[in-house]
């Protein structure tokens, strides 16, 4: 199953935590075992990594950024343009 690790800027780190909650169900139907990071500089760089079953559901989730996972991602205050998907190969 290919790993990716998802990167963003937010417009608050402490926020964007609180919200992991809501975006684990946004992104269960194309990724799973979702893990949390902020940058060690403090800066409000965050990461993700998740598990994906089917990268091409993944990408077309991301590339339409579907109703429910556009309103998870802005409560959590991610800036998308700064968005960047990583695969793991």
């Amino acid at each position: 199953m290919p790993q990716i690790i998802v990167t963003a800027a937010v417009n608050d780190v402490e926020e964007w935590l609180k919200f992991k909650a809501d975006m684990v169900p946004a992104l269960s139907a194309v990724a799973s075992d979702g893990a949390s990071y902020v940058a060690a500089d403090g800066s409000n760089q965050v990461a993700s990594t998740w598990a994906v079953p089917d990268m091409e559901a993944f990408q077309a989730a991301q590339s339409s950024l579907a109703p429910e996972l556009a309103a998870a991602a802005e409560r959590a205050g991610m800036i998308p343009s700064t968005m960047v998907v990583y695969v793991k190969k």
